[in-house]
Parts: C-alpha cells; sequence; structure tokens
C-alpha cells in the first residue's frame, strides 16, 4: 500500500530550512560547554600529564606502587596549578574559537596540534633545545586530546 498524503505537515516549524521554533534563523550549528565539561577534560588532561612525567622522569624515584601513585598526585597537583596559568586560557581560547565546527574529531585534533605546538616553542626557546620539548610537547599535546575526546558526550550541539 503507498501513501498518497503530502508532505506539507513534515516540517510545519520550518526546522530543515534553518529556523529555530521561535522563528530565529540559525545560521551554524554551535558546540557548547559548561563548566562540568571544562573541569572534567582538565582534570583528566592534567593527571594524564602527570602519569607520563612519572613514567619518563620518576621512574626508580619509588620503591613501591603507593609511591609512584604519591607522585603522580603531586605531578597532577602541580601540572594543574601550573596549568591554570597556562593551559585553562588556551583551552577555553580553542573551545570558543570552535564552537561554529560541529565535528568533533577537528576539536580533538585541534586540541593536540595547538597545545603542541605551544608547548613545543614555549618550552624549546626556555631550554634552548629541540628533542626534550619535542617529547614535553607530545605529552601536553596526547593529555589535552585525550581530555577533549574524554568531554565528547558533555558537548552540546545546538542547531
Amino acid at each position: 500500500m503507498t501513501e498518497t498524503a503530502d508532505d506539507d505537515d513534515v516540517d510545519p516549524a520550518g526546522m530543515s530550512r534553518g529556523r529555530t521554533p521561535e522563528g530565529r534563523i540559525v545560521l551554524t550549528p554551535r558546540v557548547t560547554f559548561g563548566p562540568i565539561a571544562f573541569v572534567t577534560g582538565y582534570a583528566i588532561a592534567s593527571l594524564l600529564v602527570a602519569a607520563m612525567a612519572t613514567i619518563a622522569i620518576g621512574w626508580g624515584t619509588s620503591r613501591d606502587f603507593w609511591g609512584y601513585l604519591w607522585i603522580i598526585v603531586i605531578a597532577a597537583f602541580y601540572a594543574g596549578g601550573l596549568g591554570l596559568l597556562t593551559a585553562a586560557p588556551v583551552g577555553l581560547t580553542l573551545g570558543l574559537l570552535l564552537r561554529n565546527t560541529p565535528n568533533q574529531w577537528l576539536h580533538v585534533l585541534a586540541f593536540f596540534v595547538v597545545p603542541f605546538l605551544l608547548a613545543w616553542l614555549v618550552i624549546g626557546l626556555i631550554a634552548g633545545s629541540v628533542g626534550v620539548p619535542l617529547l614535553m610537547a607530545l605529552a601536553i599535546g596526547c593529555s589535552a586530546a585525550i581530555g577533549r575526546l574524554a568531554v565528547w558526550r558533555l558537548m552540546d550541539i545546538r542547531t
């Protein structure tokens, strides 16, 4: 059996033409995030940087698992505190700049590339070398990208 009804009542609010039910025109979808998403992503990224620093630098400095766990906690507080001055503004700026990009994978990529390049530049200029700052920047970029990936479901895409 086929249906012979017309399609006039399928889209009564005009949503397919870029209008909201209130009649406002929406040009592009917007990705929004709240404080819970920001704090969660920031905390995950700080813990990852701390874990990577403990594994890379602190290996052999403790005799047991609890000692390593304590080193990770101390490093997380250090990374989190230092990151409030450095990483938090970069993360907020990236989040705001990417609001009109609905593709979440581009967000994750940007959260890897931008912190990686900034960290490599700044640490490289301070240290005066390339190798070790490159590894540190890779750790920072990876942790920022994983932190952004972890809050994927907390993002709200409004059309």
